[in-house]
């Protein structure tokens, strides 16, 4: 009598790969927002004002958009193997070195150069870390479970944003001094770097704990040329492509008013709310939170429309116009408003709305992208990063005229553009199917 085969459950390794994408996620966002929460520390005692910060905040996301798509590009050629565990062991050395600045003498012409090249070198690195992502998630999970994949990491990003005040302050406070705990954040990216690649593959064939039927799993609903790595790049057909461009102008309207959150907000709320440092540190953690929530949603219900429609093109749309409104919304209103409380509130809302959007967006960029998903998000992650830089250098030097109100004009209407955007994005094709649009 013959033996019959019984078919095995899938494994699940693909979720160990999209945990460690979470992981770096969170310790990218300390990173960042640990530099903008140490900022509030060191201003005043290195004699910098708000229009200095302001372009500190700028030469990271200059250089952040600059290496995007070269990343990109690396990370589709030569795998996320490498390019992450690059990106992760050079981000955490610049935020390290960021510390030597306290040897300067307060006032020094060179205080400047230093941080500037601290944070140029900075963003270079960390503009691989989310395109290698995207390419990780293109590789890894099938095109069903894409948005609730980008919807996690990017919780995990809010996550690591939510955390950095939390914890740096009370370590500034305890310790005496920002340096030593920023040093300490840092070397949380090294461990992870040593972890990462000593069991991660670029490819689920050469994991040997990945079974036939996980394979299978991940590779439905892909088109024939999803998992080539050295296909030719078809930059005619992104040029002329009306969801390239759509994708990439709208996520640059979450990069302009986005990334206020991440960098000059809790200087603002200080220097120009007035508000004592525990109030401003619940203020600029709190919107990273509810970012937690818009994040995990955003991606779900983004997946749960495209199951119940049928429709990538609306299931992406949906969710991400409805972020951008939101947030239009809220960022205007605070205009209005003096009582922290109702402040909270809004900040709130107006990160819940912005990050609706993250995780529709990064989908739609696998969607259409696949197999050359890393340069595409990393062309939409540098329109982003360049509107950030421009807003980072507007904004601190209007808050150092003294116009107060018209940065948050500029970013309701920024958000504005971005809904409208997302009118023209279609996920529905990928590049090697699309036709002149």
């Amino acid at each position: 009598m013959e033996a019959t085969t019984q078919p095995q459950r899938p494994t699940s390794i693909r979720f160990a790969v999209l945990a460690a994408a979470c992981v770096l996620a969170v310790i990218t966002y300390l990173h960042r927002v640990g530099f903008a929460t140490a900022s509030a520390e060191f201003r005043v005692p290195l004699e910098l004002d708000q229009g200095q910060l302001g372009d500190l905040m700028a030469a990271f996301m200059i250089a952040y958009g600059i290496f995007e798509v070269p990343w990109g590009l690396f990370g589709d050629r030569y795998g996320v193997r490498l390019s992450l565990g690059l990106v992760a062991l050079g981000g955490s050395a610049a935020t390290a070195a960021v510390a030597l600045v306290g040897g300067f003498p307060p006032g020094s012409a060179w205080i400047m150069v230093f941080l500037v090249s601290a944070r140029f070198l900075f963003g270079a690195f960390q503009a691989g870390t989310f395109p290698s992502i995207s390419r990780m998630t293109a590789d890894w999970l099938p095109t069903t479970e894409r948005g609730s994949a980008q919807g996690m990491i990017w919780t995990s990003s809010r996550l690591g944003g939510a955390a950095a005040p939390l914890i740096l302050v009370p370590l500034f406070h305890a310790v005496g001094e920002w340096r030593t705990p920023l040093v300490g954040v840092a070397a949380l990216g090294v461990l992870w770097s040593v972890a990462f690649r000593s069991w991660y593959r670029d490819r689920p064939e050469e994991m040997k704990r990945v079974n036939t039927e996980e394979l299978q799993l991940i590779e439905a609903g892909r088109s024939g040329r999803a998992r080539s790595s050295h296909s030719n790049l078809p930059w005619k057909r992104m040029a002329r492509s009306r969801s390239v461009w759509a994708l990439c102008l709208m996520y640059g309207s979450l990069g302009y008013s986005g990334n206020f959150f991440l960098t000059l907000l809790p200087d603002y709320l200080k220097s120009y709310r007035s508000l004592d440092g525990d109030t401003a540190k619940w203020l600029s953690s709190l919107p990273f939170a509810c970012g937690v929530v818009a994040c995990l949603l955003g991606g779900w219900a983004s997946d749960r429309i495209i199951a119940r429609m049928g429709n990538r093109r609306w299931g992406r749309r949906i969710m991400g116009s409805l972020g951008t409104s939101l947030a239009a919304l809220c960022i205007v209103a605070t205009l209005g408003v003096d009582e922290p409380i109702l402040l909270g509130f809004l900040l709130c809302g107006t990160m819940f709305g912005n990050d609706l959007s993250m995780a529709p967006s990064w989908a739609a960029a696998a969607d259409i992208g696949e197999e050359h998903t890393g340069t595409l998000s990393g062309l939409m992650n540098m329109t982003a990063s360049f509107s950030g830089a421009l807003a980072a250098m507007v904004t601190g030097r209007l808050f150092k005229a003294g116009y107060l109100e018209l940065p948050f004009l500029l970013f309701a209407a920024s958000y504005a553009v971005g809904t409208l955007c997302w009118m023209g994005v279609d996920a529905r094709s990928n590049l090697h199917e699309q036709t002149k649009e």
